[in-house]
């Protein structure tokens, strides 16, 4: 059932669900990269005028997932 179809209390006992399923989305694939970028920020191994773009790049690819990778493509042509 979507949000929108929900009552109040319904969409309340709901939230326990959501917040268990954002640690297992966390700590799968994509928490292993934002481990690992966060790692190589803190080790110095990307240069301070990149951290921008590449906290920029990791959250778009993350969020959106292979989409991101779509408008990359779209953006290069």
């Amino acid at each position: 059932m979507e949000y929108k179809d929900m009552k109040f209390m319904d969409a309340v006992k709901y939230i326990p669900t959501r917040v268990i399923n954002a640690f297992s989305k966390l700590i799968g694939m994509k928490g292993v990269v934002l481990l690992i970028t966060i790692n190589l920020i803190k080790n110095k191994l990307i240069p301070d005028n990149a951290v921008g773009y590449t906290w920029f790049l990791i959250v778009l690819i993350v969020v959106f997932g292979e989409k991101a990778l779509t408008v990359f493509k779209d953006i290069k042509k």
